[in-house]
């Protein structure tokens, strides 16, 4: 069963780190060392395209005429959090025996973008950090409903920059979010859940795929 663990201080500040056994070698990374840094994203973007408005960012929230009503925060850091622990990630993207720490707060694209480097001050030997970048409903009256997440993933070794990175956009249909009516709402929420779901395991499947041979 893999470990979740939450790490309860806000960025920058130092995540939980596993202790080596005892009579492990000093040198030697053990799977009890390795860790999965995990990072939900910040609050969902709404992108409606129709046949008069469209382009602009939460255009319902601002009021703007044309633009159909969203769910205030559907997806919040807390229940991205929630959906991330329900998922095996260490499996989902080959990192068999990693402790989780899900962190609560979200990382701003430039955060995420510009580091080089591990994002908290955790020496384990074996380290690998998961972002969610976006989450977007996207509406579009020709292509239909969809969630968009852009995904980030970095392993790391014994040294300061990553051995091995990987990001990308995937997309999740949409059939009942946003709900047309309150007798909607319960189960258009638990389909935009499973599109989170979804997102996790189409990127995950991506980022651990064989490269091609050439």
């Amino acid at each position: 069963m893999t470990a979740v663990a939450a790490c309860l201080v806000a960025l920058p500040a130092a995540a939980q780190t596993s202790t080596p056994a005892a009579d492990a070698p000093a040198t030697a990374p053990t799977t009890a060392a390795c860790e999965l840094h995990v990072w939900p994203a910040g609050d969902l973007i709404h992108l409606y395209y129709g046949w008069a408005h469209g382009g602009t960012i939460n255009g319902s929230a601002k009021g703007r005429e044309g633009y159909p009503p969203v769910p205030v925060n559907p997806l919040t850091a807390e229940t991205q959090g929630s959906l991330l622990a329900s998922l095996d990630l260490p499996t989902l993207l080959n990192l068999p025996g990693y402790k989780v720490v899900i962190h609560p707060t979200p990382l701003t694209s430039r955060e995420i973008r510009a580091s080089t480097s591990r994002l908290t001050d955790s020496e384990s030997p074996c380290y690998a950090e998961f972002m969610i970048d976006d989450l977007l409903l996207t509406q579009n009256v020709i292509g239909g409903n969809a969630l968009r997440a852009s995904f980030r993933f970095r392993a790391f070794g014994l040294d300061a920059a990553p051995q091995r990175q990987f990001g990308n956009f995937v997309m999740t249909k949409l059939l009942q979010f946003p709900p047309k009516d309150p007798s909607q709402e319960t189960a258009a929420g638990e389909e935009l859940k499973a599109a989170f779901r979804s997102d996790v395991t189409q990127f995950t499947a991506a980022a651990t795929k064989p490269p091609k041979r050439k």
